[in-house]
């Protein structure tokens, strides 16, 4: 190892080097002040030293710097800090040790459908977060998308980011040829529907193992990307399903007044996708979660990234007509929220009324201090899916979708209350 890269044992215990490019090396190192293990990128020698290469390596290790701890998103890879020693500078990064998605990006390799379209729903909301940051990102490729050790994806790379509104030299002339955008090659000014572009020809190579142009020269690539349509996704692969060749095709359409304009069209679409995909009968993607609970009126004041967590701490489960999700009496610590069916709800062996799907109930087991003891029964009275939030782990939580949860399930008794108030007043 380079005697250089040894004098970061003062903080860093450098394991084992992960990767290389052009300007950096990314090592597995132990952060002894955090206390955990981290991703070290750190500059090559003489990165910032040609005039001209230099300065342009210069800004765009300056977007990397410039953005550590402003992208706080699940699947955005998170940069803890940056900084520079005597002859490198480097960013202390999450680390990501599953390779990236250029693994799945040949025939034979690709991942299962269901999976891949889960996988770009999330980086799709990652980069509208980033977005809605001011920042584009100008160059989504596999190569940049990086996973963890379970098989979570996240994006990465921000150096050739731009950055909407900034006085800064931004860097120009950057991207990989192949995902992108035509308008690029005109030198337009990126906007959102450049990076829903790379995001299209991405899905298309992810899909298929092959890119939806081809070509022995760049001057070829660029003329077929502004003159000619791409190779039909049904002529590349034949089991693709109609609705998500619609939504990759609209993605990576050349013309500008036909793409999406926005992430949360692209993302709609891939949701539309979802019920047409061959999947197990016990397969809810994590996407199609977050779906669902956007749709639910209990998590309307949730940030992307608050329901984002609350996906993680969450499963779905089947259950039959008679079982007892509930009984009165005994101990629980989780919350469960009827994703399909219906339930019957007793107390003392009186029916209390049914509930429907997008209702909760085990709330009060959560609120309570100390032992949570069940007020009611509850029985599912046709087959039913049913997501449960666990107790503990929302316990555990950051403090803001904590707090996020206590105000949205006293909102929630108070209607309750409420309805229940009305009730006896049209009785008597």
């Amino acid at each position: 190892m380079n005697s250089n890269i040894e004098k970061f044992g003062c903080r860093f215990e450098i394991r084992r080097e992960l990767g290389s490019g052009a300007s950096a090396r990314v090592y597995l190192a132990f952060d002894t002040y955090a206390q955990r293990e981290v991703a070290l990128k750190i500059t090559n020698p003489n990165l910032f030293g040609d005039e001209e290469e230099g300065a342009r390596n210069r800004r765009m290790w300056l977007n990397e710097t410039r953005l550590a701890g402003k992208l706080q998103h699940p699947f955005i890879v998170q940069v803890f800090e940056a900084g520079s020693t005597d002859n490198h500078d480097y960013l202390v990064m999450e680390l990501m040790s599953g390779g990236t998605l250029k693994q799945f990006a040949s025939y034979g390799k690709l991942l299962p459908v269901v999976r891949l379209v889960d996988i770009l729903y999330k980086i799709c909301n990652a980069l509208d977060y980033a977005n809605k940051k001011g920042v584009l990102h100008r160059d989504i490729k596999p190569a940049n998308v990086l996973l963890d050790a379970g098989g979570n994806a996240k994006i990465s790379d921000f150096g050739a980011a731009f950055l909407v509104g900034s006085e800064s030299t931004q860097v120009e002339a950057v991207g990989t040829l192949h995902y992108m955008a035509p308008e690029q090659f005109k030198k337009a000014v990126p906007t959102i529907q450049t990076d829903i572009y790379s995001t299209g020809v991405m899905a298309y190579q992810l899909l298929t193992g092959k890119f939806p142009f081809e070509s022995t020269s760049h001057e070829s690539l660029i003329y077929q990307k502004l003159n000619m349509d791409p190779l039909p996704l049904e002529q590349a692969r034949g089991d693709i399903p109609q609705a998500l060749r619609f939504a990759v095709n609209r993605a990576m359409h050349r013309d500008r007044e036909v793409r999406y304009r926005t992430w949360k069209a692209f993302c709609d679409d891939l949701t539309a996708a979802m019920p047409h995909l061959p999947k197990p009968d016990e397969v809810l993607c994590d996407s199609s979660r977050f779906n669902f609970f956007c749709n639910l009126p209990f998590f309307a004041g949730f940030t992307d990234t608050e329901i984002w967590e609350t996906v993680g701490i969450t499963r779905l489960f089947k259950c039959e007509a008679g079982e007892r999700l509930a009984r009165e009496g005994e101990e629980g610590n989780n919350m469960f929220i009827i994703a399909g069916g219906e339930a019957s709800v007793a107390k003392g062996g009186i029916k209390l009324g049914t509930m429907h799907p997008g209702d909760f109930f085990g709330e009060i087991a959560y609120i309570k201090e100390g032992r949570q003891i069940r007020s009611a029964t509850v029985t599912a009275a046709t087959t039913m899916e049913v997501v449960e939030i666990r107790g503990d782990a929302l316990r555990n939580a950051s403090a803001g979708l904590q707090a996020r949860f206590s105000k949205a399930l006293l909102k929630l008794l108070v209607m309750r209350i409420e309805t229940s108030d009305n009730n006896l007043i049209a009785r008597g």
